[in-house]
C-alpha cells in the first residue's frame, strides 16, 4: 500500500484552477519533511480547487504526518481528488482503502466525503470563487485624493533624456495622510527614489475608517514630452497587452489586469479608456485560474475589499492563501497582517511565521514588519529573536520610503534590548520627521513616553489612529 500512495502522491493532476508552481513548494516541504508547513500548504491550495493537493492530504491522515493517522478521513481527501480530478490511480487507491473497512467506517467515510464535497466539490469552488462583480460606483470604496505633488524629475535623467515610469504602492491612513510607500516597479532607481519620496505628502480626503485603506496603487510618469504624447504611450501599451490577453496568455491577463488598476490615477487624461476595477478583476480572475500566484493575491485582495467586487473576505483570502504559498512576499505580508479576532498568541505566531517567509523572500518591508513582532510582545524578547530583530532594522532599505516606521522600529528593538536612551533618541527623531510631513502624531508620541519611563513598547503599531473628532465631523459633512 505505501508503494502505491507515494507513485499517486508524486503524480500532479490538474485540478479546477491549477497551481502547479505552488504544488511544487508544497511537494519541496513534504519531502524534506516539513510536515506541517506541507499540510498548510496543501491546505490553502485544495481550497482553490488543486485536487492533488487535496489528495496528498489524504495521504498525510492515512500516515499520521503532522495530522493523526485517521483512515477514514484519509479515503475522504482521497476519493474527493478522484472524484472531481478523474486521475484513475487516486480513484484505484482510494477503493483499495475503502475494500479495507468495516461497514460502519464505510458509512463514515461515505458522510465526510459529503461535507468535503460540499466545502471543496468543483461547483462548490467554482461559485466561491468567482467574485460577484460590480461596478465602482457600486462599491465606493476609494479614498479621494487632494493633493499629489508631482516629483522633481531627477537630475540625471532629465540630461539624458529619459522616460520614467514608477508604480507606488501605500496606505491612507484616516486622516489621509500616507504611510508605508512602497515601490512596486519601476524604470530606474533614480525615478523610484523621487516618486517614493514624493509620495510622503500626498493628502487624501479624511475618512471615518478604523484602520489604514491598504493597497492603494498611484502610476508616476516622467516624460519630457508631455501628457498628450505620454496617453497615446500608455494606451498603445494597454491594447498590447490586452491583445495577447484574449490570446489566453496568462501572464499577459495579470499584467494586462495590473496595469488597468494602476492607470486609474491617469482617468482624467485616459477618457474612453475602461479602467473599473471589474474590468481588472475580469482579468485577474482568469490568469488567477491559470495558477498565475501574483493574480491570486490581486483577485483575492481585491475580493477582501470590496474593489469592483462584493465584499468577500472568506473567500478572497482563499485566493490570498495560495498567492503566498506560492511565495509572493505581499500575500505573506498581507495574511501575517489580517488576522482578524485571532488570539494574541495565536496571531503573533501567524504574523511571525508569514513574515520569515516573505523576508526570506527578500522583502524589506516583511522584515521591517518582523522585527517589530519580535520585540513587541507581551514577554520579553528572547536572545535569539532580539538578535535576529537587530539585523533585520539594520538591512539598507530597499523600495519602501515610510522613515518614520523605520525610526520607530528601530527605537523598538533598542527599547527591548534596553537601551532606553538610543530609544528616545531615534522616536524624537521620528516625531521630527512625522512633523515635517504633518502626519499625525499620536502613536509617535504614546512611544515617546513609554520610553522616558524606561519600558519598552507591547502592542501593535497603530495604536490609537482613530480620526480626531473635528476631522470625522468634516469627513461626514
Amino acid at each position: 500500500m505505501k508503494r502505491i500512495l507515494l507513485v499517486a502522491l508524486f503524480v500532479i493532476v490538474g485540478g479546477v484552477l491549477p497551481a502547479h508552481a505552488s504544488f511544487d513548494k508544497a511537494m519541496q516541504d513534504y519531502t524534506e519533511g516539513n510536515f506541517a508547513e506541507a499540510y498548510r500548504s496543501f491546505d490553502a491550495l485544495a481550497a482553490i480547487g488543486d485536487y492533488s493537493s487535496a489528495f496528498n492530504i489524504g495521504v498525510m491522515y492515512f500516515r499520521g504526518e503532522y495530522v493523526e493517522r485517521d483512515p477514514v478521513e484519509a479515503w475522504a481527501w482521497m476519493q474527493l481528488a478522484a472524484s472531481q480530478s478523474g486521475a484513475e490511480n487516486m480513484t484505484q487507491t482510494a477503493g483499495k482503502i475503502f475494500a479495507k473497512f468495516p461497514p460502519g467506517a464505510q458509512e463514515a467515510a461515505q458522510m465526510r466525503l459529503e461535507e468535503l464535497m460540499h466545502s471543496h466539490g468543483k461547483d462548490k469552488l467554482l461559485a466561491d470563487l468567482n467574485p460577484v462583480m460590480l461596478s465602482d460606483e457600486e462599491c465606493d470604496i476609494e479614498r479621494t485624493p487632494l493633493e499629489k505633488e508631482p516629483p522633481r524629475y531627477p537630475r540625471m535623467e532629465l540630461k539624458r533624456g529619459r522616460f520614467g515610469r514608477v508604480v507606488l504602492e501605500y496606505s491612507v491612513m484616516p486622516g489621509g495622510h500616507v504611510r508605508d510607500v512602497t515601490v512596486a516597479q519601476s524604470s530606474a532607481d533614480s525615478f523610484a527614489k523621487a516618486a517614493g519620496e514624493s509620495a510622503l505628502s500626498y493628502r487624501y480626503e479624511p475618512a471615518a475608517v478604523a484602520e489604514p485603506t491598504s493597497g492603494v496603487k498611484t502610476a508616476v510618469t516622467f516624460n519630457i514630452a508631455g501628457p498628450v504624447g505620454n496617453k497615446r504611450r500608455l494606451v498603445a501599451e494597454l491594447n498590447e497587452w490586452k491583445d495577447k490577453a484574449e490570446a489566453g496568455d496568462p501572464v499577459a491577463q495579470y499584467v494586462y489586469a495590473y496595469r488597468l488598476g494602476v492607470f486609474r490615477s491617469f482617468r482624467k487624461h485616459m477618457k474612453g479608456v475602461d479602467l473599473e476595477y471589474r474590468t481588472a478583476n475580469k482579468w485577474y480572475l482568469q490568469a488567477a485560474q491559470q495558477g498565475i500566484p501574483q493574480a491570486q493575491f490581486e483577485i483575492g485582495r481585491n475580493m477582501v475589499m470590496g474593489r469592483g467586487c462584493k465584499a468577500d473576505v472568506k473567500n478572497g483570502l482563499k485566493w490570498i492563501s495560495a498567492a503566498a504559498v506560492g511565495g509572493i512576499p505581499e500575500a505573506q505580508k498581507y495574511l501575517a497582517t489580517s488576522t482578524g479576532a485571532m488570539p494574541e498568541v495565536e496571531r503573533r505566531e501567524h504574523a511571525i511565521r508569514w513574515l520569515k517567509n516573505a523576508a526570506l523572500n527578500g522583502h524589506y518591508f516583511s522584515g521591517l514588519l518582523l522585527a517589530w513582532e519580535l520585540v513587541s510582545g507581551p514577554e520579553q524578547a528572547s536572545e535569539e529573536e532580539l538578535l535576529l530583530a537587530e539585523e533585520l532594522v539594520a538591512a539598507e532599505p530597499v523600495d519602501y520610503f515610510d522613515r518614520v516606521r523605520i525610526l520607530e522600529t528601530k527605537a523598538a528593538v533598542a527599547a527591548a534590548g534596553a537601551d532606553f536612551k538610543t530609544a528616545q533618541h531615534l522616536q524624537q527623531q521620528a516625531i521630527d520627521t512625522a512633523e515635517r510631513l504633518e502626519w499625525d502624531l499620536r502613536d509617535v508620541n504614546h512611544r515617546h513616553e513609554t520610553y522616558l519611563r524606561s519600558e519598552k513598547w507591547s502592542g501593535p503599531y497603530y495604536y490609537d489612529i482613530e480620526l480626531e473628532p473635528e476631522l470625522q465631523q468634516a469627513s461626514v459633512n
